[in-house]
């Protein structure tokens, strides 16, 4: 799961850079659902290679990096319900 972890998440950020280029210059919100979910995949991505890593005092960090995925994928869901 590292090695898968360690490989995909810059996919995804690459993905929201690609989105938040286009929402200048476009309107869409649907450019907005792209963004928080692949911030949201990447960073949890992000934490599963930081937890397979086994530093010392990564604990807060992953704490850190959870918050912040929730708080994009609930944003990315609100976006969706919103559309319908």
């Amino acid at each position: 799961m590292k090695i898968v972890a360690r490989r995909i998440w810059p996919l995804f950020a690459l993905l929201a850079l690609a989105a938040v280029v286009m929402r200048f210059l476009t309107e869409s919100i649907w450019l907005d659902i792209l963004f928080n979910f692949s911030i949201g995949i990447m960073l949890a991505f992000v934490a599963i290679d930081m937890l397979y890593e086994e530093r010392k005092n990564r604990r807060w960090q992953i704490v850190i990096i959870g918050f912040c995925v929730l708080l994009f994928l609930v944003e990315g869901i609100v976006n969706v319900i919103s559309v319908f």
